[in-house]
């Protein structure tokens, strides 16, 4: 008899060690703070926007457009911990200007500026690979969402759905925020391999740019989308040459926001992070 209670003592003791109540605001702390010094999955945003060099002249008229330099708010980051699994939401908003360089018929060069404001969102998925002890608590980012950018101002258009096809692979993509894509494989292209982007919106009056990074000047560079009517878009690019991290924004505007000097700005964004690597 006393050598079952030992043995129920000591079972009891093993589970008051292995049932130790997981510490979730250390946990959720360690999340934030990888969240916040990470520059490079958590800084979306037109940011690479903010220089004189960003514009895009129009076929049809003379236009030019570009995004001043932004401020940003301090990002809200939520984190929702199950277990050794935690579910990230990031969010802020940019603030600056959206400069119109434009020649109506019969008229001389004009120069129109409108107040940009917009909330930008991104999620991704933390998981724990390692011990209490460990740096950062054994948290490691796994996987990350497209980005979305919404001006604040007024928002009439939609990207909807983005289908993305090249000579390997296709994906058809309806929820940016839980469309997740692994950190070690992200979506990929070979070197100069052709990409083309269709993009199903509910702008029937809208313009659509592709905007993404090249190694030469102006760097980063936009282009337009052909319409193709019934608020599709469809614009086809080769990926950069040099296999890295790469990014690229969706831009879908309103068409009153660039031809017209007193619509205000009226945006919706996808922002899409991938990789140029050789084929495997």
């Amino acid at each position: 008899m006393q050598k079952v209670a030992v043995v129920l003592m000591a079972l009891i003791a093993i589970g008051v060690i292995t049932c130790k109540k997981q510490d979730v605001a250390a946990d959720r702390a360690a999340i934030i703070a990888l969240v916040e010094k990470d520059t490079v999955h958590f800084s979306i945003s037109t940011s690479h926007d903010s220089t004189s060099g960003g514009y895009f002249l129009a076929a049809d008229t003379l236009v030019l457009w570009w995004r001043g330099p932004q401020t940003h708010d301090t990002a809200i980051i939520t984190v929702e911990v199950v277990g050794d699994s935690a579910w990230v939401s990031w969010s802020r908003h940019n603030f600056g200007d959206f400069y119109i360089l434009a020649k109506p018929p019969d008229t001389s060069l004009v120069l129109w500026s409108k107040r940009l404001v917009e909330t930008v969102r991104l999620c991704a998925v933390f998981k724990k690979e390692g011990r209490d002890s460990d740096t950062d608590r054994g948290w490691r980012l796994k996987k990350i969402s497209l980005g979305t950018g919404v001006s604040d101002s007024v928002n009439t258009v939609r990207i909807d759905s983005v289908r993305i096809r090249s000579s390997l692979r296709e994906i058809l993509i309806t929820s940016p925020l839980t469309t997740l894509f692994p950190i070690d494989s992200l979506f990929s292209f070979t070197p100069g391999e052709e990409v083309t982007v269709t993009l199903y919106t509910n702008a029937t009056e809208g313009v659509a740019f592709l905007h993404t990074f090249i190694l030469a000047w102006p760097f980063y560079v936009r282009v337009p989308f052909n319409y193709q009517g019934d608020g599709v878009f469809q614009g086809t690019w080769r990926a950069q040459l040099v296999p890295s991290f790469r990014f690229a924004i969706f831009d879908l505007l309103s068409r009153s926001t660039i031809y017209s000097p007193d619509a205000p700005y009226d945006f919706n964004g996808w922002l899409f992070c991938y990789q140029v690597k050789t084929a495997d």
